[in-house]
Parts: structure tokens; C-alpha cells; sequence
């Protein structure tokens, strides 16, 4: 993915909207839908807020797009029923998603919760 072509957050939404279409998560789940598009919705307030601060603006579109990452993550890895294969509700599955996205940055460089996040602009997500 080059930066420079990403124009607006709808540009860096288009691909998570069309893997989830091709997974099913947004059709078979309701409740799971609802939540992608409000994390679509909260992504593309946060990039428009003029009142945040960059890095304040930053930490928060890092947390959102965590949790989209997750999402995505689930729905390849379960590549069918997420509901049977996690043994999960969808209600469970997006509580879930809202504790681990504050340290999926930190696992996904090989870090651990046990430590304290190394400084980078890619810990600014971290609670």
C-alpha cells in the first residue's frame, strides 16, 4: 500500500470493506455489520476532527483501525462460520475485539502485554 495514494479514510476503508464482503462478515452477521460500520463511521470522524491534536487524531485512528484489523484477521482465519468455528456469539466476539485492540499493535511487532510498549508512533493506540 503506497501513502501517497490514499486521498481520503474512505481510500484506506475501501479494502477492509471489500474483504469483509468477500469473507460474508458483513452479510451473515448483523451484529457484526452494525459494528464495522460504526468503526467505519468513528474512522472517518476522527480523520476529519480538526480540534484533535495529530497525535491525539493518530492514537485514535490507530485504535479504530485495530479493531478493524482484528475483524479482518477473524474472518480469514475462520474462512466460514466465525460464529461455530470461534464458539463465540457475535456480541462476544466484538466485546472481544474492543479489549484486544489495545495491545494488537504490540503483539503484531512481537512484543508482549507483559512489557511496556517501546516508543513509536505505532504504540500511540495503547491505552
Amino acid at each position: 500500500m503506497l501513502a501517497e495514494k490514499i486521498k481520503t479514510p474512505e481510500d484506506y476503508l475501501a479494502y477492509s470493506e471489500y474483504a469483509l464482503k468477500e469473507a460474508g462478515g458483513l452479510e451473515s452477521y448483523p451484529s457484526i455489520c452494525e459494528y464495522y460500520h460504526d468503526l467505519r463511521k468513528q474512522f472517518i470522524d476522527v480523520f476529519h476532527d480538526e480540534e484533535l491534536l495529530p497525535f491525539e487524531k493518530w492514537g485514535k485512528l490507530l485504535q479504530v483501525d485495530a479493531q478493524i484489523q482484528i475483524l479482518l484477521e477473524l474472518l480469514e482465519f475462520t474462512k466460514g462460520d466465525i460464529i461455530k468455528e470461534l464458539g463465540m456469539s457475535e456480541d462476544q466476539i466484538i466485546r472481544m475485539i474492543r479489549h484486544d485492540k489495545k495491545s494488537f499493535y504490540r503483539e503484531l511487532t512481537g512484543e508482549n502485554t507483559a512489557q511496556d510498549p517501546r516508543w513509536g508512533l505505532i504504540y500511540l493506540s495503547e491505552e
